[in-house]
């Protein structure tokens, strides 16, 4: 049985460095940094409508 290989891209050097700035900029300074458990249900709602209404306009045709 072979095993597949998966490379997962390591950021080093001044990539890393960047990465971690603008990492840390964007939770300062953009609100939708900010987690919100109500939202999340929300944006998850929003998408299962979406998806309900996809599958019945399917249906239908």
């Amino acid at each position: 049985m072979a095993f597949p290989f998966v490379y997962i891209p390591v950021l080093t050097g001044e990539i890393a460095e960047e990465f971690n700035r603008q990492a840390e900029y964007n939770a300062k300074y953009l609100a939708g940094s900010e987690y919100s458990a109500e939202r999340e249900t929300w944006c998850r709602q929003i998408i299962e409508n979406s998806r309900i209404d996809l599958l019945k306009r399917a249906s239908s045709k």
